[in-house]
């Protein structure tokens, strides 16, 4: 648990069932989640993105690989915007995941939430190559 009642939860492995849905009831439809994009890890479960980067700082994981994003669990929209991008040593960082990034932090994501339907969906759609 973490301080504030809420599950806080520090992954290598996607979440299980059980787990999605303690988050989906807690959480009211939108996840903030913290993810180390070097290592593989994924903090969520919490209303407050700091004890979520505190957890992976906890892991050893550093500053600098350290993201947070949100989603909507309705649509499945990841939203790059996060308190935990700004990076106080670096005067130059945002509160926005770099460009370079967002496809590493959303293929995370995508692992770690694969249970959720609007993932499974996804996954399912067929791909077309756009003709020029």
């Amino acid at each position: 648990m973490g301080v504030d009642g809420f599950m806080l939860l520090v992954k290598r492995l996607s979440f299980s069932k059980e787990e999605t849905k303690t988050m989906l009831n807690d959480l009211d439809g939108y996840v903030w989640a913290v993810l180390d994009v070097k290592k593989g890890i994924l903090a969520a479960g919490d209303e407050y993105v700091g004890n979520m980067k505190n957890a992976l700082l906890k892991q050893k994981c550093s500053i600098y690989d350290i993201f947070g994003v949100g989603f909507d669990l309705a649509t499945g929209e990841i939203d790059f915007f996060s308190p935990a991008n700004k990076k106080l040593a670096d005067r130059t960082s945002t509160r926005e995941v770099p460009r370079e990034k967002r496809e590493r932090v959303e293929t995370l994501v995508k692992y770690f939430f694969g249970e959720l339907p609007v993932f499974k969906l996804e996954s399912k759609r067929p791909r077309y190559s756009k003709r020029v």
